[in-house]
């Protein structure tokens, strides 16, 4: 029984955890650009531009907030969507 219950609680408590304010579900790939309009290019995210809000993605997981990352040598901002 006390499986059981142990497991119950285990479960929600990972439900609770995966559960976001935005209810993000995916996300949008927009290019970076330079003022020219040429690419961003880069071998890791670390090499992307960004502001100070914004951070380097750390996993291929949709995030709840904006992020960059090094997609195929062009550095690319993942934009969160919501659920509505």
């Amino acid at each position: 029984m006390q499986c059981a219950w142990f497991g119950a609680v285990a479960v929600v408590s990972a439900m609770l955890l995966g559960c976001n304010n935005l209810e993000s579900c995916g996300s949008t790939s927009v290019d970076i650009t330079r003022t020219d309009g040429s690419l961003y290019r880069c071998v890791t995210s670390e090499d992307c531009p960004r502001t100070s809000r914004v951070s380097v993605c750390v996993t291929d997981v949709s995030s709840e907030r904006e992020c960059v990352r090094c997609d195929e040598t062009r550095c690319v901002r993942l934009i969160p969507e919501s659920c509505e």
